[in-house]
């Protein structure tokens, strides 16, 4: 058979086509690299997060790891009485431009840089025999989604076996309104953040578990002790008129329609030296308004920012074994812009049913905080935050005995029974939305014209309301 041979123009072609081929399959390995997509994103997250707290260690890619139960790194066991106590700190931030600001739900409220950086706080307990332990991981976001929880014990499962669980890990955001957007998978959050960013949540993922192996490695025995106290002029309630809607009978209760109680968690070792400390109270990261476009942690932040600071003399922030986590609590109408409503149009008071100005509407009412501006209200606000704290961890001597014990339950709210009185029971339905939801608060207005307590639908409710429906 005769050799063939190819004229000038096919071996032009050839070559065009190989070269083509070429440029395409390194395009689409740096677009894979890039977006994160790649199985590399299961590994510890070395390569997004750096250790900012605790020893480092050299990590293997879950993807070539079988699964496997590992014991704790605990001593053998000693007679004391207390508990294994780890604390852990890293680096959450990632992405300070290109996204979403989650919170107020305002449109155009992206990233343009960064003010403070966030982070994961983690805490083990762990009982001296080791057989029982929980991790709580406070971290500086506005909420945890189901997908974030999900892949966080995914991990942890490739790495500790079935040491830490579902059952047994709480993850609990601050709620600062100053964090990133983007890492939900319901579609409600998805339209407020203008999509899926899976590079922010690969650098949450991370950090989140990079905290709790800090936590792990750390492990010592300890102690931990509870003190409690009030903190004044830090909260008010934003919907007041809602909060008297309640029963007389539940608010005689209560001596204020804030909770103005913080509760303080000491940690330390059997040579009472600090470890940590761990503090819930009810307010709102919202001393940065709707107008920011920083990254930060808010008032909350920067509380443990100067706890931290405190104890870790000589260290960076963001370093130092000395970890305060600073949770959060029952905050749901609780405000820190303590001045109140007013219109920024014309500085008369809009603390009103509907919280809207007589010029202006809605739009303009807004409430401020004690500063000459959002970042000194912040200051003023975590500042007061942090003092109350360190008082009562100083103060602090009563001891937590008992066992650590921990329990997950899943509840179909859909289908609860409800007793209304000795005759009449009722049942929940499919969860629902009012109109008044995307009203926003005095903290921050949503910018869709509607009004606080509004339950009539007009056109504009309705053609968003079929917008949602459509893309769910």
């Amino acid at each position: 058979m005769a050799k063939r041979t190819f004229s000038s123009l096919e071996a032009f072609l050839i070559f065009l086509l190989v070269m083509m081929t070429a440029i395409t399959v390194a395009l689409l390995t740096l677009l894979f690299v890039t977006s994160g997509t790649i199985e590399n994103h299961k590994d510890s997250g070395n390569h997004w997060v750096s250790t900012t707290q605790g020893p480092t260690t050299t990590q293997s890619s879950p993807t070539t790891q079988t699964p496997t139960t590992q014991t704790p790194d605990l001593p053998p066991s000693q007679n004391f009485s207390g508990y294994y106590i780890g604390v852990g700190r890293a680096d959450c931030t990632g992405q300070v431009s290109d996204i979403n600001l989650m919170g107020y739900g305002k449109n155009g409220q992206n990233a343009q840089g960064l003010l403070t950086r966030l982070f994961s706080r983690a805490f083990i307990l762990a009982d001296p025999d080791g057989s029982n332990r929980m991790a709580f991981v406070s971290v500086e976001l506005c909420m945890i989604s189901q997908r974030l929880r999900l892949e966080v014990l995914k991990r942890l499962q490739s790495k500790y076996g079935s040491l830490y669980r579902r059952d047994n890990v709480i993850l609990s955001a601050t709620h600062t309104h100053s964090g990133p957007a983007g890492f939900f998978q319901y579609t409600l959050y998805i339209l407020a953040s203008e999509g899926f960013s899976n590079r922010t949540f690969q650098y949450i993922v991370s950090g989140i578990v990079k905290s709790i192996d800090i936590a792990h490695t750390n492990l010592k025995p300890g102690k931990v002790l509870i003190n409690k106290g009030n903190v004044a002029n830090v909260q008010i309630n934003r919907s007041p008129s809602s909060y008297l809607q309640n029963p007389p009978s539940e608010r005689a209760r209560y001596s204020s329609d804030t909770d103005k109680e913080m509760v303080v968690l000491k940690l330390v070792d059997l040579n009472g030296e600090d470890l940590g400390l761990i503090s819930w109270f009810a307010v709102h990261p919202v001393s940065m308004n709707n107008s920011n476009h920083l990254v930060n942690s808010d008032n909350m932040g920067y509380a443990a920012y100067l706890f931290e600071q405190e104890k870790n003399r000589g260290y960076l922030p963001g370093q130092g074994p000395f970890v305060a986590g600073f949770a959060s609590s029952n905050l749901g109408d609780v405000s820190p812009n303590i001045l109140g409503p007013h219109c920024v149009n014309t500085g008369e008071s809009c603390d009103n049913d509907k919280s809207t100005c007589p010029s202006g509407g809605p739009s303009m009412c807004m409430a401020s905080g004690p500063g000459q501006d959002m970042f000194e209200s912040t200051h003023i606000i975590g500042r007061v935050i942090y003092q109350k704290a360190k008082e009562l961890h100083a103060s602090a001597s009563q001891e937590v005995t008992g066992p650590v014990l921990t329990a997950h339950q899943w509840v179909n709210m859909t289908d609860v029974s409800v007793q209304l009185n000795a005759t009449h029971t009722v049942k929940t339905c499919k969860a629902a939305l009012g109109y008044s939801f995307a009203a926003g608060t005095i903290d921050g207005v949503s910018g869709l014209n509607i009004t606080q307590g509004e339950r009539k639908e007009d056109g504009m409710c309705a053609s968003r309301r079929g917008l949602q429906a459509s893309v769910s």
